[in-house]
């Protein structure tokens, strides 16, 4: 079974499972489906997943906005088909500059998406809270313009 077809039956666990299950139960779960092929896939897998998790770790202080970021940013090559690296501490002042003032944006719609989430499945199902604030910003942009 291939990584499609796992994704694509993981429906059934849910359905077996409930709505609440830990991250273990899915691994046991493809195990039982076989679909890890062979330990050495298995391993290899492991080990770039390792790779990407120490890139993640990698931080850039900037000492303008006092944030910290991640520094190394992965991408697909559309062309070769394999993941590469960029490291936002190589770009020019400027381009950097800007990709964090970006980046702290999205940043903050994320924990608000997160927050929101955290939430409903804490049963206070608080959305009308997060996207009337959300709609308020929009609003004040608007005006501002």
């Amino acid at each position: 079974m291939g990584p499609a077809e796992i994704v694509a039956s993981l429906k059934e666990l849910c359905e077996e499972e409930g709505p609440r299950f830990p991250t273990e139960r899915i691994v046991g779960w493809i195990e039982e489906q076989n679909g890890y092929e062979s330990n050495a896939e298995l391993i290899a897998y492991a080990k770039r997943m390792k790779a990407r998790h120490y890139a993640r770790m990698l931080m850039y202080d900037d000492e303008e906005s006092g944030l910290r970021v991640k520094r190394l940013w992965s991408f697909a090559d559309r062309h070769s088909g394999g993941r590469f690296y960029h490291d936002i501490a190589q770009l020019s002042p400027d381009r950097r500059r800007k990709l964090i003032e970006q980046y702290s944006h999205f940043a903050e719609q994320l924990r608000s998406v997160r927050r929101a989430m955290a939430d409903y499945f804490a049963g206070q199902e608080f959305f009308e809270f997060y996207t009337g604030e959300e709609s308020e910003r929009h609003e004040t942009a608007g005006q501002r313009r």
